[in-house]
């Protein structure tokens, strides 16, 4: 199976380098490439029966086809068909070139979701299937016909051929490596029977027994590498057993105003307890927006440091980690350390003892004799907590004792840049922390080495936050007329726009624009300021600390003030383009109001419209909860965000497969007993040792 795909599936050399150009060099890796979708042609509708929102299939002669320039920038092709039932209108976006491809009096296959333009149905940008010189009956064998991801590199139909010529010179001859038990116990079809039916299906019941073998498997593999890691984790006993001093928490709970929720007190004893052994914590703490993540991790990283310890807070900005600092000494009675230099402080902890504490804060932004400065302050043990960036990555960064290492906005480090840190000492505790919230199947598919502490509860004197999406120019104007209410009420505004700059390439907003609009409009009297990733810290920093301290009214800013701003007498926010976000970093931008007592606005304006971000704003529009939103999210768009940079292994996971927790709980069991098998697995073993090895380079397979 190593030999060239030309030679050993008898194509052309010219079809091998297209296959080569999609990744496709042998022929494993070939019945490797599944199908995105498959249509089931033995159940065709007519025209006369379809309905708007039906997903179809239909076999029609093309009686009209021709190209449309719908824009400057846009040249498409529109068709007609008929059945002799009726006639449907098809357009396919972008693709003018299929006007000489489907021709007048060609019969077509077309699939997909019909919709309503000026009261008549269409399709757009169907799945297309040109008919030649062959009845449908003899298009395939089979009637479940698959649609591959080709990124038009080659046609469907010659895919297709290549792949049927692959399988029938290799039936039956593709080794398993999934062992027998393990099938017979799981019900579980072979890896040959699996091929031929995740691309040729003879039945949808045949189908669905290949996805949930290929699903399986993909799981149990993920399975194996997290239960692995978290085994090799807990092997390295870290020395660093945290002795918690049990009243330190009610020294907190007296020392604010406000009561700690319920959540908050349940994960700060979560940390505690795994802080108090000597196996290293990795624990993910993810909560709502505003909910109070910081204080729980603020409170045990205070708990460390008090046993005399060294504590770090990592954040993905500058501006986020000035932030902390800044509000660490504000709430701690912070005066300086050191009488020339305001970023490193001493802070009080609360309770009778008085003890101090010194902060430092360093980022990439600082000078270099200040990085030194700090540097050696840690190496002689006078900093207990570091507030910074990726400068703790740097080599000369040098902790004596760092023992405990929060995380903020976790999903923004890359999986190295987390290793890079831990080469600095030994084994630490690590707490993540993520306001993205993550659904429960995904997070024990892709963070299954890991505990996770959830905080649902928000404080109870927030009101929520009423969402309107502004379709026109009158709900766009009594927008503009809440922002100059809540401004005469002594209260605060944030627009915030995708891009800096106008941009010919991306239809969206930019300040720039903004700008320009603002002065033509009643908005033209406020005062206001800007914020965006071009500035250096300082000039955020005045910004921000303007903004806090009531010096302008309105701040119109880039998504750089989604996470880690706290500006309490904000009511209102503006979310130009809200269509260009994601769901998850819509919730995040909204939560920049609402984090007080006063009710607070947020107004969605949008200039284009797909269905899939119709569909979306919608659904933000009516969905208060951080969680459903997450859910709802990886519902509509996949789990890609969420994975991130985590290792390619698991790169390809779907939300059918994610969301199936019955084969994701037998997968998890099965992992369990080869992690944690006490008794040397055979021979029978070695295909999966083999497989994993493949998959999850350079790792230890964790298969005794």
């Amino acid at each position: 199976m190593n030999r060239s795909l030309a030679k050993d599936l008898n194509i052309r050399k010219t079809t091998e380098s297209k296959l080569n150009e999609l990744g496709i060099n042998s022929p494993i890796q070939l019945v490797n490439y599944h199908p995105y979708k498959y249509t089931d042609y033995s159940d065709l509708k007519k025209i006369y029966q379809c309905k708007k929102d039906d997903n179809v299939t239909i076999l029609g002669k093309v009686i009209n086809i021709k190209k449309v320039n719908f824009s400057k920038k846009m040249s498409s092709c529109s068709a007609t068909i008929t059945d002799d039932t009726g006639f449907l209108d098809i357009i396919w976006y972008g693709q003018p070139y299929l006007a000489s491809k489907y021709k007048k009096g060609k019969t077509i296959l077309v699939s997909g979701k019909i919709t309503k333009f000026k009261n008549k149905i269409q399709l757009t940008n169907p799945e297309t299937e040109l008919i030649e010189n062959q009845n449908l009956e003899n298009l395939l064998d089979e009637k479940i016909l698959p649609f591959y991801s080709l990124k038009e590199v080659i046609p469907q139909a010659t895919f297709r051929n290549i792949v049927k010529k692959c399988l029938d010179k290799y039936k039956d001859k593709f080794n398993d490596y999934i062992p027998f038990e393990i099938l017979e116990d799981t019900n579980l079809i072979n890896i040959n029977d699996s091929y031929r039916n995740i691309h040729f299906p003879k039945t949808i019941e045949m189908l669905d027994k290949s996805i949930k073998r290929f699903t399986f498997e993909k799981m149990l593999f993920n399975q194996i590498y997290m239960l692995t890691r978290r085994r090799e984790r807990e092997k390295k006993l870290s020395g660093i057993r945290v002795d918690i001093r049990k009243d330190i928490i009610n020294d907190f709970k007296n020392y604010f105003e406000f009561d700690l929720t319920k959540d908050q007190l349940t994960c700060l004893d979560e940390v505690l307890n795994d802080l108090s052994k000597n196996v290293p914590m990795r624990r993910m703490l993810q909560g709502e927006v505003g909910s109070g993540k910081t204080l729980v991790a603020l409170i045990s990283l205070f708990a460390v440091i008090n046993s005399g310890l060294q504590g770090a807070m990592m954040a993905p900005t500058e501006i986020l980690a000035e932030q902390h600092y800044l509000n660490i000494i504000k709430n701690f009675i912070g005066e300086p350390f050191l009488d020339y230099d305001k970023s490193i402080s001493k802070i009080v902890l609360p309770g009778l003892l008085n003890k101090q504490i010194v902060v430092a804060l360093l980022t990439g932004s600082q000078t270099a004799n200040y990085k030194k400065l700090v540097y050696k302050l840690i190496e002689n043990r006078e900093i207990d907590l570091i507030i910074g960036t990726h400068t703790l990555f740097q080599e000369n960064f040098k902790p004596y004792n760092l023992s405990y290492v929060v995380i903020d906005e976790q999903h923004r480090f890359g999986v190295n840049q987390r290793d890079e840190l831990l080469k600095k000492t030994k084994i630490p505790h690590i707490l993540s922390m993520s306001a993205t919230p993550i659904p429960r199947s995904l997070a024990l598919t892709i963070y299954g080495d890991l505990d996770i502490s959830s905080i649902k509860q928000v404080p109870s004197v927030r009101k929520p936050i009423d969402t309107r999406w502004c379709r026109n120019e009158d709900e766009k104007s009594d927008a503009y007329k809440k922002v100059l209410s809540e401004i005469s009420k002594g209260n605060q505004v944030f627009i915030v726009c995708p891009l800096i700059h106008k941009s010919e390439k991306i239809n969206a907003v930019s300040i720039e624009e903004i700008k320009d609009e603002i002065e033509n409009s009643e908005l033209s009297k406020i005062k206001y300021d800007f914020l965006h990733g071009e500035m250096d810290i300082n000039e955020k920093s005045q910004v921000m600390e303007n903004f806090k301290n009531k010096n302008f009214d309105l701040l119109i800013a880039t998504p750089v003030i989604e996470v880690g701003v706290d500006i309490p007498n904000a009511t209102c926010i503006i979310i130009e383009s809200s269509d260009r976000f994601g769901m998850a970093q819509l919730h995040q931008i909204r939560g920049r109001v609402g984090r007080s007592n006063k009710k607070s606005f947020c107004y969605l304006f949008t200039r284009n419209l797909s269905e899939e971000s119709f569909e979306r704003l919608d659904l933000f529009k009516k969905t208060k909860d951080g969680f459903d939103l997450a859910e709802a999210d990886l519902k509509l768009r996949g789990p890609g965000d969420y994975i991130g940079s985590r290792q390619s292994g698991i790169s390809d996971i779907s939300y059918k497969m994610i969301s199936d927790e019955m084969t994701l709980k037998i997968s998890r069991k099965w992992a369990k007993n080869i992690v944690f098998s006490k008794i040397k697995l055979g021979s029978k073993y070695n295909g999966l040792r083999e497989e994993y090895k493949k998959r999850f380079k350079d790792t230890s397979s964790g298969i005794s």
